[in-house]
């Protein structure tokens, strides 16, 4: 067996000297592995003994047909420790260095070669022995520098049961572009030139373009065409003007219209006879000045009406062309008072302060009427006034006024009461000069207590007139 390596690789190195002008791409691999020491391989073998691993190999080329491969392999392995079929499953780590005899050139689609080599293996990391790896290859290109790669191999291990068989799978990734020192005449694309005199060596062309295609057959080669798909003139580096109107159709805004180049290819016109040219007017069809770039502004607030939220009201740009009147920062159509300033919490509508609050409360507390009947008191008037200078300082706010009554007597009579009571009330302040639009009144009787009517407290608490200030 040693005798067969040696005749190999002899084989190896003469067939290198026959094309020892020539170089071909060096590369990395990186392959799944299948290992398995156990003979013979029966199919229970091939099923559960083969074991798992991971491989990075260096390719240097020593020219087109001969590499030098150096793996570095590492996995696990059923390693045998006796002849009656006893194993111990180990961590396994090899590095080789081989020499790989390909058939093909490596530009092929597909090329198979041949392998053979040195290695040392440790077992555990503490066993160290050496052995020579015999092997075949097939790589798959994929892409220009990149391999589908595939290996089997034998091991004639220098040590007692240690031959092993291993599989591999993965990807190889080449560097550098094959070169060939030989003076012989080279035509890689196939056109009938030489390389050398081929401006286009690896397209085919014509020989009135020195090697170089003439796809849309203009009379310009590619690679000189600015549109190598597109017929055009030479004056136009081989590029079409449909509106020959001398500007190319790549640079022509409008390929269809003749016009000048000042223009980018397109007719100077002006459809809506505003002053301002089609090309620049945002909206040709509609008369409007510059400073809306063509676009009509019926209000005149600089904002186009296609982007003014307002169009008949002058607004701000801030607010998408709506005003804010009050200028309280919120736009008139959010604006719930937008003559009255406010704060955005209360939806742009003054808060009614502390002080005024009190006003409404002392209110409830303070309007009095004759006994069983709906006249009011002399001393509910100064309240009352007060209610009325309230509705006078908040006009964007409406007043709701409810009437109660306690339990004694018959319910709808206290309905009948509650109701006139709080009607008494909303006459006063229309006579105070409250508009009767911003005020409601409604009578609920004895139905909303908010004290025990069974006791006299709890009853005169119960007789009120509510006052409460509303927004829409």
């Amino acid at each position: 067996m040693k005798r067969t390596i040696i005749f190999f690789a002899l084989a190896m190195l003469l067939g290198q000297t026959a094309i020892w002008g020539q170089t071909a791409p060096s590369g990395f691999a990186a392959r799944l592995t299948r290992t398995n020491f156990q003979f013979p391989l029966t199919d229970k073998m091939l099923r559960a003994d083969f074991r798992t691993g991971a491989e990075v190999e260096y390719i240097h080329s020593l020219g087109n047909v001969l590499s030098l491969g150096v793996p570095l392999r590492y996995g696990v392995a059923d390693f045998p420790t006796n002849n009656q079929g006893a194993y111990h499953n180990d961590a396994m780590f090899s590095l080789d260095a081989t020499l790989q005899l390909k058939y093909f050139r490596q530009r092929s689609f597909l090329y198979p070669y041949l392998y053979a080599g040195l290695g040392a293996v440790s077992q555990n990391w503490d066993d160290l022995y050496f052995s020579a790896p015999l092997g075949v290859g097939l790589n798959f290109r994929l892409a220009n520098n990149a391999y589908f790669t595939t290996k089997a191999e034998y091991r004639l291990g220098f040590k007692d049961l240690r031959n092993d068989v291993m599989a591999g799978f993965g990807l190889m990734i080449t560097f550098g572009d094959a070169v060939d020192k030989t003076p012989a005449v080279s035509d890689r694309d196939g056109d009938g030139i030489p390389d050398a005199q081929d401006r286009c060596p690896d397209v085919a062309g014509v020989a009135i373009h020195s090697g170089c295609p003439d796809t849309d057959g203009d009379g310009l080669a590619d690679d000189k065409d600015d549109c190598p798909t597109q017929a055009g003139s030479q004056a136009l580096k081989g590029c079409p003007d449909r509106d020959n109107d001398g500007i190319a159709d790549k640079d022509d805004k409008c390929p269809d219209q003749a016009g000048p180049a000042s223009n980018m290819g397109c007719p100077i016109t002006d459809r809506d006879g505003d002053g301002i040219e089609d090309k620049d007017d945002a909206c040709p069809d509609q008369k409007g000045p510059a400073a809306t770039k063509g676009c009509p502004d019926r209000d005149g607030d600089g904002i186009a009406d296609k982007d003014d939220e307002c169009p008949d009201q002058k607004g701000l740009a801030a607010f998408r062309g709506c005003p804010d009147r009050d200028g309280d920062g919120i736009a008139d159509k959010a604006d719930k008072c937008p003559d009255s300033p406010g704060p955005a919490s209360n939806n742009g509508c003054p808060v009614i302060s502390q002080e005024d609050k009190a006003v409404i409360d002392l209110a409830i507390k303070n309007v009095q009427f004759e006994t069983g009947k709906t006249s009011l008191l002399q001393t509910s008037f100064p309240i009352l006034d007060q209610v009325a200078g309230l509705m006078k300082k908040y006009p964007d706010y409406k007043l709701r006024i409810s009437g109660h009554t306690d339990s004694i007597g018959e319910a709808p009579a206290n309905q009948t009461l509650s109701e006139g009571r709080a009607k008494t009330c909303y006459d006063y302040l229309v006579a105070k000069g409250v508009a009767s639009g911003r005020m409601s009144h409604q009578g609920f009787g004895e139905s909303k207590p908010i004290a025990d009517n069974r006791y006299k407290a709890g009853r005169d608490q119960n007789r009120r007139v509510e006052f409460e200030l509303y927004l829409d």
